[in-house]
């Protein structure tokens, strides 16, 4: 009798234990649906127009500053120093009697890269030379 009593309590126990657990993922499963359903309505409301505004203001002040740091002289010769680097490396590899095409393609595509970033370096830089110029016409004007 006792030999079946204590067969029964681990039966019992771990039965216990496995309703436990359901119920413990359960309760994790209805928190992480309701804070999804709170997030997902809070997103859908309607935004006023003085935080559309300030929204708007914070996005062309992150471009402006984004343009600003894109044309600094310390990157314009960093991309010339490595452009030089680059260009001496291919003549040498050219000039040389066993010279691998392969190196000379690498070279030459990682050459066309950095060109093509310092060019759309410098551009960024005039496009906001400009800018300032016509900011600063303007403001003479008034």
């Amino acid at each position: 009798m006792e030999n079946m009593e204590s067969q029964m309590q681990p039966g019992i126990l771990r039965l216990e234990i496995e309703e436990n657990e359901k119920k413990l993922a359960d309760f994790e499963g209805q928190i992480e649906k309701e804070r999804n359903e709170g997030l997902f309505f809070k997103n859908l409301r309607e935004r006023t127009t003085k935080e559309k505004v300030e929204a708007k203001e914070e996005t062309e002040k992150i471009k402006e500053l984004t343009k600003e740091n894109a044309g600094s002289k310390v990157k314009k010769n960093i991309y010339l120093a490595l452009i030089s680097v680059l260009v001496i490396g291919i003549t040498a590899s050219l000039i040389s009697p066993s010279s691998d095409w392969r190196k000379v393609a690498v070279l030459g595509a990682i050459l066309v890269a950095f060109l093509s970033q310092f060019i759309c370096e410098q551009r960024m830089h005039s496009e906001a030379a400009e800018r300032t110029e016509k900011e600063k016409t303007k403001e003479e004007k008034e």
